[in-house]
């Protein structure tokens, strides 16, 4: 199969001849010299950077029958983002999403060409907030300590908000993303540099995000997927803290890398009435996303009649919820001030049922190893039904001597 590529990026053709069907992949900087070329093409592959969609139409009438790729480039709104890919319905190009980096660009071709598993890797999950103070950042690392007690593999939380470090909640002693954006902009972290930048509590690793204002939008997709690449090969588990915006390469990459993706809300109207359905239809939905790709966490929640609940979350939201967490009132603070984590602090009840219910989520879909029972935790098990089955002895031997 020959591929012909018009783009001013000379790498797909080293990432597209790595696979055994491509024969060739021939890549053009001008649509003109596409068409003079005298090989036959199978398949094409447009970069907006370098071809205007208005082009579509006569590119579709030179190569009627060919499956042909539209990468979009640098859109300005979720209306032209919509109009362009109406535009490629009518010539039966299919658009690829402007944020993915050229490995993702040629991982969507290959997998709708020859029908591969798609790229989204099932190690990573990732969280959004419907707005700030949804609690994000919270769950994410109790997630993580609750898994990485769990599980055999190696458990990494990515924190990518590029507004909110989220070293607060620790004693946090590692880098920061900001520390690594030279490696990053060269494409030359490598495992060892990474992990010496982390953070260790406990049994999981943590990467703290930006703390350097000026970088707040100055994060490239190539970077951050890198970035997602080598903490791959480290770690088993990666758990990203997406933050709230959308509209960065962070957040982006965040859901583009991740298999699973939850939204994580409150009851509070700025979240699920103010700005998230503002960001989903101007960012999220352009992106060629939907609704059903997230799975719903409501945080801080509590029974009261004044308050929405979470059902009317759900259909307001247009999501599944999966977990409910519920309100520890002060506790969150007290954790925070404290330096714990609130799986630490909090002894049972409903929160720790659901983290627990949400970390038997990730590892089912990560295909994880738990770890077997310790003989404290089989002896503790044995005491606690011994104790049961005593106390009804007890009794039973009461009601006969009754």
């Amino acid at each position: 199969m020959i591929i012909g590529i018009v783009s001013y990026e000379s790498k797909y053709k080293e990432i597209f001849q790595k696979e055994e069907q491509i024969e060739t992949a021939l890549v053009f900087d001008q649509v003109n010299k596409m068409l003079q070329a005298t090989v036959n093409l199978d398949v094409i592959l447009l970069d907006g950077k370098v071809v205007p969609y208005t082009e579509l139409e006569s590119i579709r009438d030179q190569f009627p029958m060919l499956p042909i790729f539209y990468k979009l480039y640098d859109v300005k709104s979720d209306v032209i983002t919509k109009n362009i890919e109406r535009f490629c319905s009518a010539y039966k190009v299919t658009p690829i999403n402007e944020y993915y980096t050229t490995d993702q660009v040629a991982s969507e071709v290959l997998r709708i060409i020859f029908d591969k598993a798609e790229y989204a890797s099932k190690k990573v999950a990732s969280f959004f907030g419907t707005h700030s103070g949804a609690g994000v950042s919270t769950t994410v690392l109790n997630l993580a300590r609750a898994i990485s007690d769990r599980v055999q593999g190696k458990v990494l939380v990515l924190s990518l908000n590029a507004w909110d470090p989220s070293d607060y909640f620790l004693e946090y002693n590692g880098s920061y993303l900001n520390d690594l954006k030279v490696d990053l902009k060269t494409q030359s972290l490598t495992p060892a540099k990474l992990s010496e930048s982390l953070y260790q509590y406990k049994n999981f690793y943590h990467l703290a995000g930006n703390r350097d204002i000026k970088l707040q939008r100055y994060y490239r997709n190539e970077e951050i997927a890198h970035l997602i690449e080598v903490a791959s090969e480290m770690f088993d588990l990666i758990l990203i803290d997406g933050g709230t915006h959308f509209d960065t390469a962070c957040a982006a990459q965040a859901f583009v890398s991740s298999n699973l993706k939850f939204v994580i809300t409150s009851q509070e109207d700025k979240g699920y009435r103010g700005y998230f359905p503002h960001v989903f239809q101007q960012l999220i939905e352009p992106s060629g996303a939907s609704r059903n790709d997230f799975m719903l966490v409501i945080n801080k929640y509590q029974t009261n009649m004044s308050l929405i609940n979470e059902k009317d979350l759900e259909a307001e939201l247009e999501m599944q919820r999966i977990a409910t967490l519920p309100d520890l009132e002060v506790l969150g603070p007290i954790a925070i001030r404290q330096k714990k984590l609130l799986y630490d602090l909090v002894e049972g009840g409903e929160y720790i049922k659901s983290i627990d219910a949400l970390s038997n989520l990730i590892i089912a879909n990560a295909k994880l190893r738990e770890k077997p029972l310790s003989a404290a935790s089989l002896e503790n098990n044995r005491g606690f039904l011994s104790g049961i089955f005593s106390k009804k002895k007890q009794k039973e031997d009461g009601e006969k001597e009754w």
